[in-house]
């Protein structure tokens, strides 16, 4: 089955970092990639594009098209995946719109994002354009991978998964995080954070099993800790176990908000230097 993937552009090294990681990961299947750059047609350029003007008469739509233009030719010279095929959209407007908009339009099934720098820069409280994005735009997964990270090559990749367990997953929210673990080869470990040290309800339990059962196509382990913050309790087990991807499920009111709280005192600024997949709650 196709995958429609939505990769915004700057035309920064990162932006193609991004890209290029996203090809690798998807050099299984046939893919549309979308490659999205933002511009106003009001004055100023967008937030979104980084480019320069040559010249005080070119627009602010040619810089976009241009510069799109210009991937699309240096995609044709390296003779990629004959599977892949490759689309540009000049938006005019805010790239969170742009994005939204095309996503509902076009049916994308995941949007790839590279992040500046040597994290992934998804804390909501930074306000930029990835927490932006990663906030706003709903029922379509999210990837973001840091400029400077690189995938090992390594038998023993995994992902880490930390949830409370007190709601159950469909099963259609998990698919971005089965599909990422089959195309890297990576096992699942799911983390369970026990900030009260207290035992699984009946509740949490049925839903352990259920998640489990849900992510039974690939390689999965449980793991608990106990007296430990959410934030660092997942920073620490990444850090130990020196774990490639992290993923995580954005609910309004759960796990995902826990690790961005700023009312609550954390002793972790929560940003991790790996790629993140932020999975969607469908309703």
């Amino acid at each position: 089955m196709e995958k429609k993937i939505l990769v915004p552009t700057n035309f920064s090294k990162h932006s193609w970092s991004a890209l290029i990681f996203a090809m690798k990961l998807y050099k299984k299947y046939p893919c549309t990639f979308y490659l999205i750059n933002a511009y106003t047609s009001r004055g100023g350029l967008s937030e979104a594009m980084s480019m320069h003007k040559e010249d005080d008469e070119e627009t602010n739509q040619s810089v976009s098209e241009n510069g799109l233009a210009r991937i699309m030719q240096g995609l044709s010279f390296r003779k990629e995946n004959p599977k892949h095929r490759f689309e540009k959209i000049s938006f005019d407007g805010n790239l969170v719109d742009g994005v939204e908009e095309n996503v509902k339009k076009l049916g994308i099934d995941i949007i790839i994002l590279g992040s500046p720098g040597d994290t992934a820069g998804i804390n909501t409280a930074e306000n930029n354009k990835i927490s932006k994005i990663t906030e706003n735009i709903e029922e379509c997964p999210v990837l973001v991978i840091p400029e400077k990270y690189e995938t090992a090559i390594d038998p023993n990749l995994e992902i880490v998964f930390p949830t409370n367990l007190r709601i159950p997953f469909k099963p259609r929210e998990l698919e971005p995080i089965i599909e990422l673990a089959e195309n890297t080869d990576c096992s699942i470990r799911i983390l369970y954070i026990n900030t009260d040290s207290k035992p699984l309800n009946k509740e949490q339990e049925k839903n352990k099993t259920e998640l489990i059962s849900h992510l039974s196509k690939v390689n999965t382990s449980f793991h608990t800790l106990t007296k430990t913050t959410a934030t660092t309790g997942v920073h620490l087990f990444i850090e130990s176990r020196e774990s490639d991807f992290l993923a995580l499920y954005q609910r309004k009111q759960g796990f995902f908000s826990r690790l961005f709280n700023k009312a609550a005192i954390e002793d972790i600024d929560f940003d991790p230097k790996l790629p993140v997949m932020i999975l969607k709650e469908i309703k």
